[in-house]
């Protein structure tokens, strides 16, 4: 007797089920980026975080062989009145803290008494150094461009930077020669002169180049730094604002800008990390400031010599 084989039909996916399996994975992959990019983000604020950190160490490497923290930025004026335009040469904070960042070589090319707008100033001012750059901060690409008020080109290849110094509550414009934080206008600011306290006094914080331009080179004369075309709040300030900043109250502005206020200008602090800034205090730590500060306990850390009391539990 022969028997024939059995033969079982082999049963395949529905459409039906199909669709669901996709829609499954879907939905997998939908719960998944935004923890991808949570972690890549987290990664990011790291980083930011460490290269503040590192200026900071630069900060007081500075302060113990010069006896106080470098000047804001450097420069002479056309008379003896506070607010005469400057005529450079405007080397910032950055540039004198080349040297306590591991980078001598590039410290060596500076002529400190030479522009930075000169031929012989082009390869530290071009120089593109990671230190100084927050891996968040989008909105620009490449060099700055910088132009005088009546729109004629002072400089192209200026290296960008997105952290600023604590120049205090005033207005940088304004108050160029003298402010009320540690940094401004050959400011020559020690530990000494902060009596408020070194964790509770803002040092630097951050600028992301999506709101305006910063430098770590220094300011150009006569040159005026303007927020970026796509940015909310249309305004152009003079360029010394591209190394300092400031939080407010100012004689002409009497409110604050607390960290990503979304009324920042060209002077003001801001990033991409979602809820707030990184900062570096005086005593070289870091911390991250929320958007929610109260601003006025915001506005009391930038004073160097307030006599303000504000506890660490209060940002």
């Amino acid at each position: 007797m022969r028997f024939s084989p059995s033969f079982r039909p082999v049963r395949a996916f529905t459409l039906i089920e199909l669709l669901v399996v996709i829609a499954i994975i879907g939905v997998l992959i939908a719960l998944l980026l935004p923890a991808v990019q949570s972690a890549r983000e987290a990664a990011r604020r790291m980083q930011c975080s460490n290269h503040l950190k590192q200026i900071g160490l630069a900060m007081h490497n500075y302060h113990a062989t010069q006896g106080t923290f470098p000047p804001g930025y450097i420069t002479g004026t056309e008379t003896p009145n506070p607010n005469s335009p400057e005529t450079g040469p405007g080397w910032g904070w950055g540039t004198m803290l080349l040297n306590n960042l591991e980078q001598p070589a590039l410290y060596n090319t500076v002529n400190f008494s030479r522009p930075i707008t000169v031929s012989a100033s082009q390869t530290v001012r071009t120089v593109n150094l990671s230190g100084f750059l927050c891996p968040s901060s989008t909105g620009r690409d490449g060099p700055v461009t910088l132009r005088d008020a009546s729109g004629v080109s002072l400089v192209t290849d200026l290296s960008a930077g997105q952290y600023v110094a604590s120049a205090g509550q005033w207005e940088i414009e304004e108050f160029p020669s003298q402010n009320n934080g540690v940094f401004y206008r050959n400011s020559r600011i020690g530990v000494r002169d902060i009596r408020d306290g070194t964790s509770t006094t803002l040092m630097a914080g951050e600028r992301s180049r999506n709101v305006a331009d910063a430098t770590w080179v220094g300011v150009i004369p006569y040159a005026e730094v303007c927020t970026n075309p796509e940015w909310r709040v249309q305004e152009c300030e003079t360029a010394n604002v591209m190394v300092l900043s400031h939080t407010g109250p100012s004689p002409d502005q009497r409110w604050v800008d607390a960290p990503n206020h979304k009324g920042a200008g060209a002077d003001d602090y801001w990033s991409l990390h979602p809820g707030g800034c990184n900062f570096l205090f005086c005593d070289g730590s870091v911390r991250f400031i929320k958007e929610s500060v109260d601003p006025r306990i915001f506005s009391f850390l930038s004073t160097r010599a307030g006599g303000e009391a504000v506890s660490a539990d209060r940002f």
